[in-house]
């Protein structure tokens, strides 16, 4: 497996943000909780977000380890619908008291653009605020899509640290998203 080089911002909320506003998404869209997804649903939802932005993770990882986190109670995955169709998700990660980690959040392909993105951000950071917390926290890479970071510093997050990191890149022949039924 080559690698390639990741320049990622770590970006937290210590607080709720001051003027939040209520979590208005548009009209026709609706968020659900997956509850304990299953690992076929989870990964059509992380690969048509991810795909573009090179998220192998997920798709590396055992898949009893990944049946594992779904159904962990500290692993919340909401998902973003418009007219019935999925079109984003969010993965929240509370393994540590009083913290939740927002591990993945973003939108389709065939709904990026749509003014979709900062709305359901609201939308999941009103949601990760019910919880008594102390910290929000996620990161993002120059991998990800090129709106991410000033969307989430528009949105209340303050970059905390940055590195830049080597990530696994699979050999074309070895691409994981091969192997998926779709």
């Amino acid at each position: 497996m080559s690698e390639i080089s990741a320049n990622t911002w770590w970006l937290q909320m210590t607080a709720p943000p001051l003027h939040q506003e209520a979590a208005i998404l548009p009209e026709g869209c609706l968020v659900m909780q997956a509850v304990k997804p299953t690992r076929s649903f989870y990964l059509f939802l992380y690969t048509s977000v991810g795909r573009p932005y090179q998220w192998y993770n997920r798709l590396m990882i055992p898949a009893g380890e990944l049946d594992r986190l779904l159904q962990d109670e500290k692993t919340t995955v909401w998902v973003l619908y418009v007219n019935g169709v999925p079109a984003g998700f969010a993965e929240f990660d509370a393994t540590i008291t009083g913290e939740t980690e927002m591990v993945y959040f973003g939108l389709t392909c065939d709904f990026t653009g749509k003014g979709l993105g900062m709305p359901f951000l609201k939308w999941c950071i009103h949601k990760a605020w019910e919880q008594p917390l102390s910290r929000l926290w996620l990161h993002t890479c120059n991998l990800d899509h090129p709106a991410a970071l000033h969307m989430y510093r528009k949105a209340g997050f303050v970059i905390y640290d940055q590195d830049t990191l080597m990530q696994q890149k699979p050999d074309p022949e070895d691409d994981p998203y091969l192997l998926l039924p779709w």
